[in-house]
């Protein structure tokens, strides 16, 4: 499949992840935030669309919606769990993998990166602090990070396992569920400095920002092309940061 975009240190390809991931290899690290699957109690809440689960009302800015985002749990767990396996295939012995969750989904997301063939190491925590919605008794105001790595571990960094920032506000988003750029800098710290990013479901591209800020090759898969034009331009836009 030839790239949607493709620069020195990024490449996007606009298509299925698992149409994409046969064909890579060299990867040291996946860092994704893939459609958990989640914003709902029951399966009917599940169904609605993305802006109805995820968008709070008033909202004035329009983003396009993404797809995937409706699966029951047992559908999410085979699903994370063949292209785990596929992305494992392209991964180098050692590659990290780090994927985010939320708690309704992270006793599946531990189980699925395991039946993935990764060794499944660790929770890393993003709170959000106030950027959080408030709600009866315990507010919900962290996503998790469950990260793991294809076979032995060869990570030589040394990163806080909670990472505290406020959601980004509605007009600084470009994706309905996009990390803020500081959340994604913290888990491209994962990657060796010779090393590439693989993030199966960019969005907006924010990954790819965070590991070419930091001099880090990146690629990219979107399935939904108005993204994959978003994650183009940010890329292009970029400038290099000081990151080794």
């Amino acid at each position: 499949m030839n790239p949607y975009y493709a620069d020195d240190l990024v490449t996007i390809y606009h298509g299925d992840a698992f149409d994409v991931l046969p064909d890579l290899a060299g990867v040291s690290a996946l860092i994704t935030d893939p459609p958990y699957s989640s914003g709902g109690q029951f399966r009917g809440d599940r169904m609605q669309s993305v802006i109805s689960k995820y968008v709070q009302y008033g909202t004035i800015i329009e983003r396009p919606e993404f797809t995937g985002d409706n699966r029951d749990q047992r559908s999410y767990l085979a699903w994370c769990s063949l292209w785990l396996t596929a992305a494992r295939h392209a991964a180098l012995p050692g590659c990290v993998v780090a994927m985010f969750t939320d708690w309704r989904q992270l006793p599946i997301t531990t189980d699925a990166l395991q039946a993935g063939g990764w060794v499944w190491r660790g929770i890393g925590v993003w709170d959000k602090g106030n950027g959080a919605r408030p709600q009866a008794g315990l507010t919900a105001q962290c996503e998790y990070v469950v990260w793991g790595t294809a076979g032995p571990s060869s990570i030589d960094v040394y990163l806080s396992g909670v990472f505290r920032q406020p959601s980004p506000r509605g007009d600084e988003k470009s994706h309905i569920a996009e990390k803020p750029r500081p959340v994604m800098d913290w888990l491209a710290g994962l990657c060796p400095p010779l090393g590439t990013v693989l993030d199966p479901f960019m969005g907006s591209g924010t990954t790819l920002v965070a590991a070419k800020n930091m001099g880090r090759r990146s690629i990219g898969i979107e399935i939904e092309e108005r993204y994959c034009e978003i994650a183009a331009q940010r890329c292009s836009q970029e400038v290099l940061g000081l990151g080794a």
